[in-house]
């Protein structure tokens, strides 16, 4: 007992004398601790968890280096400059050094004096790199981004899978594997390809209480560009926007330059380009980047105030990936997501993509056999099969590299005779799609809101989920994101909605479903013009009706699922309300509608107030702007306009008579009923 205790001294010494802590973070110590004793390891922390000191602690401690592969030249520097900071030698071999130096590290490495050295897996399968580690051999192998090397993670990079192999060749070697994202099953595939020998593993600190977690879906781009206008707030930090693409980034750019210092940021900027655009971020010349996914690895920026999204990401592994870039101080931050319904057209696009059908493997194989060589590029290709005439260079390209992958390109040739390698192309590529469909829907369910999104998260990873205590934290558990913000549709059209979907369950999509409500004569719909509901909508715009859908959806009644073609169906939740044994409150989508003058209900306008009421109105908007500092969340989560409206008509005295208010909820109930009663106490007394 008497060793441990000194070993974990040691340890604590070590901390504060190289990285100035006084003590570790929740689950880093008995990483520490395993990656000392030289135990392999899987660490699987989120982005700001401190997953990168449960190796460089140990290897400062050691007397071998450590060499960590790594897979972008911007994440090794941020990392590599960090350490030199706190006096850590540490250097990097990657293709933007000059050749002197590159012999400079490779001659600190042999010399001892680099304690970590950082390589691409590119460079560590090269026989040169491997002779020198054969001469000087390392401590240990860390395999950072790890789930890199898993064909089932959401980002499988080819290079990665000979990393085994490099190891094999050290053996015995220690490997420690760490990734911010990664499922069981992906950490199960990554021990597996890494050879980890009985590793101690880590899944830790996902649950991220100081950020809040939301989701906003909006009408359209339009809606969606002005949403995030509104929400852009860095103050005295740094806000992120993710844009999906490079047009969509530079429209917000524009947009947001006018308010806030803005770059745009994305993957066609040079190596030049992209290290001054992260060091003026980094120093606050700049406090907003909107970019593309290019942009978040290797920026290691503690005051990220806001991480908006207004592309969707290809899976919640993605997502939390790059909304962990925020409140890495641990200060309170917010992550939310503003999306429209035509959104997931792009990510179905990367992942159709990304898994082309067995027709078009066969075409292309066919293009490059006509080609007689692979010119290097699917642009080149000039004798194209008819059926991928029109194939995206994008597309091209990822078939070519599935091909070389599996052998049917070797040599810059097509081989003529590959019928059973095609075929193990093609069921290979039809289980990652499966997969693939299968995280993005995954990610569209978090989107969707059922539970706490914290505990969302937490499960998701596998990390115990008693850990989660969300409180305020996100929109689900204020329910914000079920909040009314116009006026209410009575129950026929939301029941007739829903008896369209429960008749046509699962066989139609949503714009189908809406033609099918409004009563469109479209040859497509003939099998559906026989029910009931048919037409029952007669006189709405067919987009609303979409949008009265999705807003079924968003409230649990209806689930739109399936890629790429997603299909509608009703849920347990729809069917009580179609049957009339649960309550739904759907704001009418019909732009410009208003309440009839007898329904009590009101949007934000609060023009038609009283004096009496305006009074109260006002009061209240003090009241949420006080908590809005105190909780730091945004004035809208807590109540909307509509919302302290609607309160200040009623005036309500007791919490029976606040839940009757729309937009308030059990949940903002028990959060802020002592409070708003009382405000609204407070001006009944007053003389």
């Amino acid at each position: 007992m008497r060793g441990m205790a000194l070993a974990a001294d040691q340890l604590l010494d070590g901390l504060r004398l190289h990285f100035g802590h006084d003590h570790f973070r929740a689950g880093q110590r008995e990483v520490v601790e395993a990656v000392r004793d030289g135990r392999d390891a899987m660490v699987v922390m989120p982005t700001g968890g401190g997953k990168s000191l449960c190796y460089q602690l140990p290897a400062v401690l050691s007397e071998a280096p450590t060499v960590v592969v790594s897979p972008l030249i911007a994440l090794m520097k941020d990392q590599i400059d960090a350490l030199l900071q706190l006096g850590v030698e540490a250097a990097a071999l990657h293709s933007n050094l000059d050749a002197a130096e590159q012999r400079r590290i490779e001659r600190a490495y042999r010399g001892g004096t680099l304690r970590l050295l950082y390589v691409a897996p590119e460079r560590l399968v090269r026989a040169d790199l491997r002779a020198m580690l054969a001469e000087r051999r390392p401590a240990r192998i860390v395999v950072d981004e790890a789930h890199c090397i898993s064909e089932w993670g959401h980002d499988f990079r080819p290079d990665y899978l000979r990393i085994g192999e490099v190891a094999a060749a050290l053996a015995p070697i220690q490997l420690v594997a760490c990734t911010a994202t990664a499922t069981a099953e992906v950490r199960s595939d990554v021990a597996q390809r890494l050879g980890l020998r009985e590793p101690f593993e880590a899944v830790h600190g996902f649950a991220r209480p100081n950020l809040h977690l939301a989701a906003e879906r909006v009408r359209d781009e339009k809606a969606k560009l002005e949403r995030i206008e509104q929400l852009v707030d860095p103050g005295d930090g740094h806000t992120i926007v993710y844009a999906g693409t490079r047009a969509r980034a530079a429209i917000l750019a524009t947009r947001l330059q006018a308010r806030h210092p803005t770059m745009l940021y994305h993957a066609e900027l040079s190596a030049e380009e992209r290290t001054l655009a992260q060091e003026r971020f980094a120093t606050g010349a700049v406090r907003v980047a909107v970019t593309t996914s290019a942009f978040g690895m290797g920026v290691d920026i503690a005051t990220v105030r806001q991480v908006i999204h207004a592309g969707l990401p290809l899976s919640l592994e993605e997502y939390y990936q790059q909304a962990g870039r925020a409140g890495r101080d641990g200060l309170p931050a917010s992550c939310v997501v503003v999306h429209a319904s035509a959104d997931r057209r792009l990510p179905e696009f990367f992942i159709e993509t990304a898994h082309p059908d067995a027709a078009t493997v066969g075409a292309v194989h066919r293009s490059l056999l006509e080609e007689g060589y692979d010119p290097g590029a699917w642009r080149r290709v000039i004798s194209r099969d008819p059926l991928v005439r029109a194939l995206p260079d994008r597309a091209g390209d990822a078939v070519r590299e599935l091909l070389r992958d599996a052998g049917v390109i070797q040599g810059g040739v097509a081989l003529p005779e590959a019928a059973q390698r095609l075929r193990d192309v093609n069921a290979r590529v039809a289980r990652h799609r499966r997969a693939a469909e299968a995280r993005f829907q995954r990610f569209m369910d978090y989107l969707a809101g059922r539970q706490c999104r914290h505990l969302d998260v937490v499960r998701y990873f596998g990390e115990e989920a008693a850990a989660v205590e969300c409180g305020d934290r996100c929109d689900v558990c204020t329910g914000a994101g079920a909040a009314v913000t116009g006026p209410l549709l009575d129950a026929t059209p939301v029941r007739q909605a829903l008896s369209a979907a429960a008749r046509l369950r699962g066989r139609v999509g949503l714009v189908k479903l809406a033609r099918v409500l409004v009563g469109s004569q479209s040859r497509d719909l003939a099998g559906a013009s026989s029910i009931p509901t048919f037409g029952a909508l007669r006189g709405w715009r067919e987009a609303d009706v979409a949008e009265l859908l999705r807003r079924l959806a968003d409230a649990g009644a209806l689930r739109v699922a399936g890629v790429p073609y997603p299909t509608v169906d009703i849920t347990p939740q729809g069917v009580e309300a179609m049957r009339g044994d649960r309550v739904l409150e759907i704001a009418d989508p019909r732009p410009g509608r208003r309440p009839a003058a007898t329904s009590g209900r009101s949007g934000a306008d609060t023009e038609e107030l009283d004096p009496g009421a305006q009074a109260v109105f006002e009061r209240l908007r003090r009241w949420r702007s006080e908590v809005s500092r105190e909780r730091d969340l945004p004035a809208y989560i807590i109540f909307p306009n509509s919302t302290l409206a609607e309160i200040a008509r009623r005036r309500p005295s007791t919490p029976d008579e606040l839940r009757e208010v729309p937009g308030v909820g059990e949940k903002k109930l028990a959060l802020y009923a002592g409070e708003v009663l009382g405000v609204v106490a407070s001006l009944a007394e007053a003389p």
